[in-house]
């Protein structure tokens, strides 16, 4: 690669940094009203917990024992504000095609798609930090598995940031339907349905019946919660780490292509 191609990358990387860093720091005047979201979601988490140990057997279930299923319970929901709750670029999408700004956004020198995720990806990590982080202290009472092998906090980090970002990708998608839609309210009811029923948040996928459990293994939901997890309480090994990676190869294209013609369409009618 030639010294411009190396400059032009390095910049390229700063501009979309700096667009994270923005969606993480836009979020901080809203504080207050997330530290209710979290005491909230801490409650919710304390009720999972004891639902669950009232309904599974003391023997557990394919390889849960009641701890494991505590401990599973209360990591996903450290870290559900990143995989699954708080996303936002839809509306964001959604409200500059209807004001018409969208035109303005895609001739911007800036990646529409790349634009949109690093932006919705720094307020994910500001989920995590200021409202997941938060919740998982409130709730270490009940239970929180800590890795024995260090490689695991690696694994399970490197899973949990493939799932935040196949989750922001779906998002983007949900809100890129306003191109041809007048709301997005539906699609984004199927996708979240999807991803809390598929994405193992609230229950070990084990729980469902074998042929959607095969599904919803195979199914990119799987990497937003199910997969973060396994590796994290050392149920599963590095190898889950691989479905996350292939899904956010097939999101990414998914996306850019859906942007292409959304593009167009933009065109066609004149905007």
């Amino acid at each position: 690669m030639s010294l411009n191609g190396r400059v032009a990358d390095r910049a390229g990387l700063r501009k979309y940094t700096v667009l994270a860093v923005k969606g993480f720091i836009q979020n901080l005047q809203y504080s207050a009203s997330h530290l209710l979201n979290s005491i909230a979601s801490a409650i919710f988490g304390v009720l999972g917990v004891y639902f669950w140990l009232n309904v599974i057997p003391p023997q557990g279930f394919a390889g849960y024992s009641p701890e494991t299923v505590v401990h599973y319970i209360t990591f996903n929901q450290t870290v559900v504000w990143f995989t699954q709750f708080g996303i936002r670029v839809r509306n964001r999408i959604r409200d500059s095609v209807r004001s018409g700004n969208v035109a303005t956004e895609l001739i911007r020198p800036v990646d529409f798609y790349a634009y949109h995720i690093a932006t919705e990806y720094g307020s994910l990590l500001y989920g995590l930090v200021f409202r997941g982080i938060p919740v998982g202290l409130m709730l270490a009472r009940l239970g929180y598995y800590v890795p024995r092998h260090p490689a695991t906090w690696g694994w399970a980090l490197l899973a949990l940031l493939l799932g935040g970002y196949i989750a922001a990708a779906d998002m983007y998608m949900v809100g890129l339907s306003s191109f041809w839609t007048t709301e997005v309210r539906t699609a984004y009811w199927v996708v979240s349905s999807l991803s809390l029923g598929l994405g193992g948040a609230t229950f070990p996928l084990e729980v469902l019946p074998d042929w959607l459990y095969e599904i919803a293994r195979l199914s990119p939901f799987a990497c937003l919660n199910y997969n973060p997890a396994r590796i994290y309480l050392e149920l599963s090994g590095p190898e889950l780490v691989i479905p996350g990676f292939v899904w956010a190869i097939v999101v990414t294209l998914i996306a850019r292509g859906l942007t292409g013609l959304a593009r167009r369409k933009l065109e066609v009618q004149g905007g």
